[in-house]
């Protein structure tokens, strides 16, 4: 039996927006969207005006809004405040879009018989001290700097090189990776820090001889120029192993913005 006026059950409510029971329940647990109240039967009572609030609801949940961000909107009345808050799903939507478009690419692309992958990389604070060599002989500027950030108490994680100048003596940046978070106050004889951004880079091992290297970046550029990639920053040369013999080329192509916990 229907109630008086503009109030409804939870099935003609149900009915009237297309909205699950279930999902109404839900909605209730979440304190996105309460009966306007109970009657002594126990069962749920909602009125007309609600109907725009659960579409409302239900678009922010399908478009994977946070149920806190809903919350935080739905509480808010500050026209400009909910103005800012939807600009920023906005940007958070094309981001995810822009993820998808890579993702999409990349598995169209055949990046297996390239021998290129994808790699998700979180932010770091890379530190870059200037060094020059001969090609292959930069061990051990890597060994002498890792132990002074070492003795610094500054825990690494990732070594980099950035290619400056020259063919015979080599100018190079050479990079350690630490934590966002980690303080360098101490340091001394840095060329600069860099703050790189989580990202989605392209990633080309590399096994050949490093006199070949050059062959290793054309390949790179090339298959990203193919497929539409635009590169955020330059090739990393990123090392690993305690013999730094193992190497990578990564090519940022897309940064992202790590969300919190939904």
């Amino acid at each position: 039996m229907s109630l008086l006026h503009n109030y409804m059950t939870i099935q003609e409510f149900s009915n009237r927006t297309g909205i699950s029971k279930s999902t109404l329940r839900f909605y209730e647990t979440k304190n996105l969207l309460l009966p306007v109240e109970r009657r002594g039967n126990g069962y749920r009572v909602y009125a007309s005006h609600q109907i725009a609030i659960v579409k409302l609801i239900t678009t922010l949940r399908i478009a994977d809004v946070p149920i806190k961000d809903i919350q935080h909107y739905l509480q808010n009345n500050d026209e400009v405040a909910r103005q800012t808050m939807m600009d920023n799903w906005i940007c958070t939507v094309k981001k995810k879009r822009e993820l998808i478009d890579v993702s999409l690419r990349f598995l169209e692309s055949d990046p297996i018989r390239e021998d290129i992958y994808l790699i998700d990389k979180n932010e770091e604070k890379i530190i870059w001290f200037i060094e020059e060599s001969t090609m292959g002989k930069f061990g051990e500027h890597f060994a002498k700097r890792a132990d002074e950030l070492k003795q610094n108490n500054i825990q690494i994680n990732s070594y980099y090189v950035n290619y400056l100048s020259g063919q015979d003596l080599i100018k190079v940046q050479i990079g350690f990776g630490v934590l966002e978070h980690t303080s360098l106050n101490e340091l001394t004889g840095v060329d600069f820090i860099e703050h790189l951004p989580a990202c989605i880079c392209l990633a080309l091992p590399f096994k050949e001889p490093l006199t070949e290297i050059n062959k290793g970046y054309q390949k790179l550029l090339q298959y990203a120029l193919q497929h539409s990639w635009v590169p955020t920053r330059s090739i990393l040369e990123w090392y690993r192993g305690e013999d730094f013999s193992q190497l990578d080329l990564l090519l940022p192509v897309i940064q992202l913005e790590r969300n919190e916990e939904r």
